[in-house]
């Protein structure tokens, strides 16, 4: 892909912006950062009213529009403030992380699994996901995620060294290296997937937050082929610093003989546990994803 003169300079401001948050103390940069995002969200009527659509979507009439006008504005705060992580996880030391990421959840799974066995967790677009499978890896696992490739090739190139520099797996999920998945697994490694994003095609039927939709088969795929067991999981912040991770539940992966409907049934287990952490928690969830899992909302 040929480098525009549009992608220097995304990647300059990018890296400039990376320079200051790693700089300044970590409340320090979350107050400055939002003190410059909180009148982008307030003078944003175009996203607000997209995000309120998506509320109202996905949670239905229960809710007031003051209290769905509130729980945008903190999903908001709360993307910035993972915003500002991302960019500071190259310098994110394992003391950092023990402080500001229970490990209970990773104590629950070595609870449940052999030694060095290989396993699925997968997670919402919820909290900071990032830092979650960053806890998992400080506590020796080796992890996989995988990625979508970005337009801009100098920050898909910077974003992946990053995430190698954490030791962090990445695969590009349009690589062939999406096929050694699972003989990595089988190997005794972990997949962190995130499941909740509209399929284009290929997908699977599922009912997620009221609404009928399709998402991707591969967290279902992986642990069929590979044998490892799945797990969801749940990534809620608290506060400006506290995240929360914890595991909210098991699902069976036994196979039959029509795949077609173990991927269905998988994948309904899935998003349903998935579902009840977002309900639970609203204001962690990632509300302005552009493939938005329900497809389309009701333009009003």
């Amino acid at each position: 892909m040929s480098v525009k003169f549009s992608h220097r300079l995304e990647y300059v401001a990018a890296r400039a912006a990376c320079g200051l948050v790693m700089f300044l103390p970590y409340r320090v940069m979350l107050a400055l950062a939002w003190s410059i995002m909180g009148p982008v969200w307030a003078f944003n009527r175009k996203l607000r009213a997209r995000t309120h659509r998506r509320l109202r979507q996905a949670l239905g009439a229960d809710k007031s529009d003051r209290e769905l006008a509130r729980i945008a504005r903190r999903a908001y705060r709360n993307l910035v403030f993972t915003a500002v992580e991302g960019m500071r996880m190259p310098g994110m030391s394992r003391a950092w992380i023990e402080r500001n990421l229970s490990p209970a959840a990773y104590e629950e799974l070595r609870s449940q699994l052999a030694p060095g066995q290989g396993f699925i967790v997968a997670v919402p677009h919820q909290g900071n996901w990032e830092l979650a499978g960053l806890a998992l890896q400080a506590q020796g696992v080796q992890l996989i995620t995988l990625v979508r490739r970005q337009k801009n090739p100098l920050m898909n190139d910077w974003i992946n060294r990053v995430r190698r520099s954490t030791g962090v797996e990445a695969i590009d999920t349009k690589s062939t290296a999406v096929g050694e998945v699972a003989a990595k697994l089988r190997a005794g490694k972990v997949l962190a997937i995130l499941p909740d994003l509209r399929a284009k095609v290929g997908g699977v039927p599922v009912r997620y937050l009221g609404v009928e939709t399709e998402v991707p088969v591969g967290a279902a795929r992986f642990a069929l082929e590979s044998g490892v067991p799945l797990f969801t999981a749940e990534v809620v912040r608290e506060g400006w610093t506290r995240i929360r991770w914890r595991l909210t539940g098991r699902v069976d992966v036994t196979p039959s003989a029509d795949t077609a409907a173990d991927h269905q049934r998988i994948m309904q287990a899935i998003m349903t546990k998935l579902e009840a952490s977002v309900r639970a928690n609203p204001e962690s969830y990632f509300w302005f994803n552009k493939r938005w899992v329900l497809g389309p909302e009701e333009q009003r």
